[in-house]
């Protein structure tokens, strides 16, 4: 395991304060992996009683410590294997689409749930995902080498270095055997089995034509099967079907659902056909929407009020009405909604008041 900062097991604190009931502390020998820093998560753990909540250049604290105090110092390392597996996963995958497809790496963000990486052209997920993991179950050795700038100027790189990382003095490589070298500052395994496995989860379209794909790898990905095995497992006994039949016997619910609406949609046609002939001006009416929706449409000669089911929307019909006064009247009694004539919907607890004002207009 490839970790850049040493163990301290205690220090002390050099200086405390308390911002918006949030508290903060410098260390003056501070362990703890900077959040953000190579693209990554920070540490956790404590300090003393107190729990690390983020690491920059400050630390903030879920309790007050003393300034001058010494503290014991707890680092979550398995948080950091966890890290370093998301991050040599990273590594990989970016480097097989470079390889086969010469899409490179423009951006990379490791979260708390799943890691999100920006390439800069197009390449196949699923042959992506399986040449990934043959690297990982490959069991190559990942090797931390620090050189000079004058010295990485002899390796190839798969990414060119910074002016930073030039300026830095020494540069920090991370070797994947011959498969790929990489200059960087985070948390990597000592072997790729380490990984486990990676799964990516999906592929999204973003800003400058870049591709984003969100992974997961090591016990992240164990979690991912599990809650969607879960999931699938739980959608399988709703449908009293097995998992590999769920597809279809969803689809099936789908086509019926369809069939249904659409039998449904011409009885509410007929009905709202027939309650149309029977409607008397300034009646309201209480409807299913399917047939409300129908009705609205189909009179529109006289005044009239259909309200939704369950619901305060009423949308009224109010021919030969100016709309200035319609709008007024609504506004006067603190009715929200609108309509440019002769049909208004508004959100209306009472309507029988808002009809009796129009009548009298």
């Amino acid at each position: 395991m490839h970790f850049t900062r040493l163990e301290i097991k205690s220090t002390r604190v050099k200086n405390y304060f308390q911002k918006d009931g949030r508290h903060f502390i410098e260390l003056e020998e501070n362990p703890f992996y900077e959040d953000g820093a190579g693209g990554q998560i920070g540490d956790r753990g404590f300090i003393d009683e107190a729990r690390v909540l983020y690491v920059s250049d400050l630390i903030e604290i879920d309790r007050p410590l003393s300034a001058g105090s010494t503290v014991e110092i707890k680092i979550d390392v398995e948080r950091r294997r966890e890290i370093a597996r998301q991050h040599t996963a990273q590594h990989i995958i970016s480097a097989v689409i470079e390889k086969d497809y010469g899409a490179k790496t423009v951006g990379f963000h490791m979260g708390e749930e799943d890691t999100t990486i920006d390439l800069n052209g197009t390449f196949n997920i699923e042959e992506t995902e399986n040449a990934s993991n043959e690297i990982v179950f490959s069991n190559l050795k990942v090797e931390e080498i620090i050189l000079t700038p004058e010295e990485v100027s002899k390796y190839e790189l798969r990414k060119d270095l910074s002016e930073k990382a030039i300026k830095s003095g020494n540069v920090r490589l991370i070797k994947i055997e011959d498969f790929d070298l990489n200059a960087c500052g985070g948390f990597h395994v000592g072997s790729t089995s380490e990984i486990g496995i990676i799964k990516i989860t999906h592929p999204e379209r973003v800003k400058g034509g870049l591709t984003r794909i969100w992974f997961v790898a090591g016990k992240r990905a164990l979690r991912d099967y599990q809650m969607k095995s879960e999931v699938l497992y739980e959608s399988a006994k709703i449908f009293d079907a097995s998992w590999m039949d769920l597809r279809s016997r969803i689809q099936k619910s789908f086509d019926d659902l369809r069939e249904k609406n659409s039998t449904l949609k011409k009885v509410s046609e007929k009905l709202a056909n027939y309650i149309s002939k029977e409607i008397q001006p300034f009646e309201i009416l209480e409807l299913d929407e399917s047939v409300a929706s129908f009705l609205i449409r189909i009179r529109q000669d006289i005044p009239y009020a259909v309200k939704i089911a369950g619901t305060n929307n009423v949308s009224f019909s109010l021919p030969n009405y100016d709309r200035i006064r319609v709008m007024d009247l609504a506004k006067t009694l603190g009715i929200k909604g609108g309509g440019n004539g002769p049909i208004y919907r508004f959100a209306i607890k009472n309507p029988q008041e808002f009809m009796a004002k129009i009548k009298e207009i």
